[in-house]
């Protein structure tokens, strides 16, 4: 089953066309990598997604449901959360409240009870709390729960990053680098979480730079050249075809 479709989607600002006339699928249970040169249109595309950009041509199709010119909070209610490349965090809250405030999409109490703090918002709260407990012992932060976000290390933003998003229990998680700036011992910590999220059931879509970490954990890969796609295959596939090594890769890529 197509999970996303995305259908002839031009991104144009101004004079400048970002992506154009690009079409891809990600399969429900599959790791999908966009990857390309600075400049490619990666983020563009992820934008475009998630609602931050309005589509200038084609379609973005969620669950067979057009999603393109939703805003980004009605997405995000339709099962689709995202990253980002820098990591967005509340800073002044600490961990265990900045993954309870992605909980609340799905809390279902209203204003004026939150403003009464009634029996229902109150164990709207616990649960928010017990869910996001569970959420954090998951990305391997059960130590740092009244920790202030700012504090944390790169890795662990990262990964408290991934816990926000994973609060709204989406079917697509999008991740942009999210081995970027990580050592060798983060980055295998980060990919050991990816496939436990899809292992749980998530569908994930990344952009990431760091070759080896798509070679092991993608099933598919899209590749982009000045918001054109050029290549799209396999791992395998990917690092057997020339436009692609021409393009980003380069003739002494070492990947393996």
């Amino acid at each position: 089953m197509q999970l996303l479709t995305i259908d002839r989607l031009t991104m144009q600002f101004g004079g400048l066309i970002a992506i154009k006339e690009l079409s891809l699928t990600v399969a429900e249970g599959e790791i999908h990598g966009v990857i390309g040169p600075n400049g490619a249109g990666k983020t563009t595309l992820f934008n475009a997604i998630s609602g931050r950009h309005r589509v200038t041509k084609g379609r973005i199709l969620f669950k067979d449901h057009v999603i393109s010119g939703l805003k980004p909070h009605a997405i995000v209610s339709q099962g689709l959360a995202r990253t980002f490349q820098h990591v967005t965090l509340f800073k002044n809250f600490d961990v265990l409240k900045n993954v309870m405030v992605g909980c609340h999409l799905h809390s279902g109490y209203s204003y004026w009870g939150a403003f009464l703090n009634n029996a229902r918002t109150r164990q709207a709260e616990a649960d928010n709390e017990r869910r996001a407990r569970d959420i954090l012992a998951f990305v391997g932060l059960s130590e740092a729960l009244h920790e202030p976000a700012a504090s944390l290390p790169h890795g662990h933003q990262r990964a408290l990053g991934i816990a926000i998003a994973l609060a709204s229990e989406p079917h697509l998680l999008m991740l942009d680098e999210p081995c970027a700036g990580m050592n060798s011992d983060e980055t295998r910590t980060m990919i050991d979480l990816i496939e436990r999220i899809r292992q749980g059931g998530t569908s994930i879509m990344l952009i990431e730079h760091d070759m080896k970490v798509v070679m092991q954990l993608c099933d598919r890969i899209t590749v982009l050249n000045f918001g054109t796609k050029i290549a799209e295959g396999t791992p395998d596939e990917i690092l057997k075809n020339p436009l692609v090594h021409e393009a980003y890769l380069g003739t002494n890529s070492n990947v393996a």
